[in-house]
């Protein structure tokens, strides 16, 4: 009998442990639950089901955050003083707020925006959460207890002195295609200007980098040192582009099956938008079968450029040339955030009559 229940107890243990270790076997994606301390927050994105990238350049860092929102139908959403009612969610005034970037739930249709409280050495990385739920437009994504990942930089640019110089962004831009984590930015090669490629899940392996050379037609000259301030993945023609915006501004087609890890690409620069402004936003979109480009720009309008003119446009290699034709849809400046809503629709957020900013949802056919 004493060998039977010998048997029995450790049969017992057994099926114990292989409880325990299905009960805390890794979450998806390699996430774990906990408390996320990012020293700031900047350009984010989101990749496949719940999972915002976000990037952290005071860290050299990307995370990945799962936020779960439900499903439910993409209803637009429209807010007059988005600056304004964030900071009142947050307890501050306006003038105390930094919007970053916007992204949106493409499950939910939520807006996610990535906001600084406060200034100097007491600004602090806030997620902010827009909805068109009237009971609760806007609320604060708690970082407290939250599935998360991180990969870090490898290639940094150096720090100067004590403190990051402000013009050497590690990160400028994200992008999700194909289980890959495209980051545009600045390294610490020779060409600094770069298009970083991560595979997620994030693993112990290195990102690969490619360097990136560009002609700069406002600055008559070729660049190696200018970082990418936002850029689309765009197919065209059934190949995929990394189609990057600069400041002063040039648009410029990187084939991405040419962004091999360590190698130096020239790209092909296709349009000039104008000097004296950076751009803020690019995305892609279709309409009635054919696809365009449009780029939010901080000094100059909104811009609508045909994807198949760039796909077949030579590359442009001298001074005072504009390259592809561009339509504005906007007034200069009144776009300094812009996202991809739906099919239909992108979501901008833009200068108010009032004199703060407003968030609006527009119809893609109007532009």
């Amino acid at each position: 009998m004493k060998r039977i229940r010998a048997i029995a107890v450790a049969a017992s243990t057994l099926a114990l442990v292989a409880a325990a270790a299905a009960w805390n076997r890794p979450p998806s994606n390699g996430m774990v639950s906990g408390p996320v301390d990012a020293k700031s927050f900047g350009a984010m994105t989101f990749g496949p089901s719940n999972v915002l990238f976000v990037a952290d350049n005071d860290a050299d860092a990307v995370y990945a955050l799962e936020i779960g929102d439900a499903a439910k139908p993409g209803a637009h959403i429209d807010m007059a003083g988005i600056d304004s009612k964030i900071a009142q969610a947050l307890g501050t005034t306006a003038d105390q707020i930094a919007i970053a970037d916007m992204a949106v739930h493409p499950v939910s249709h939520n807006v996610y925006v990535t906001v600084t409280r406060g200034k100097g050495a007491d600004a602090k990385p806030v997620l902010v959460r827009v909805t068109s739920d009237a009971a609760q437009p806007i609320s604060v994504v708690s970082l407290d207890n939250i599935k998360h990942s991180l990969t870090k930089i490898d290639n940094a640019p150096a720090a100067t002195g004590g403190a990051r110089d402000p013009h050497r962004s590690t990160i400028t831009d994200l992008a999700f295609v194909d289980g890959n984590l495209w980051i545009a930015g600045l390294s610490n090669e020779q060409f600094s200007s770069a298009f970083r490629r991560v595979a997620f899940p994030f693993t112990s392996a290195k990102e690969a980098t490619t360097t990136l050379q560009i002609y700069h037609v406002s600055h008559r000259r070729s660049e190696t040192q200018a970082p990418v301030m936002t850029f689309a993945p765009t197919k065209i023609n059934g190949t995929l582009y990394m189609l990057a915006a600069y400041t002063c501004t040039p648009i410029v087609a990187f084939p991405a099956t040419d962004l091999k890890n360590g190698q130096a690409v020239t790209g092909r620069t296709v349009a000039e938008l104008g000097a004296g402004n950076q751009p803020a936003d690019i995305i892609s979109y279709t309409v009635a079968g054919k696809g365009y480009v449009l780029v939010a720009n901080r000094t100059h309008p909104m811009m609508k450029l045909s994807s198949d003119e760039i796909g077949g446009a030579p590359a442009l290699t001298t001074p005072d040339v504009v390259g592809v034709a561009r339509t504005n849809v906007s007034a200069p400046g009144a776009v300094v955030q812009l996202a991809d809503f739906d099919d239909q629709n992108v979501v901008v957020i833009q200068k108010g009559a009032s004199g703060g900013f407003d968030l609006k949802t527009v119809a893609k056919s109007s532009f």
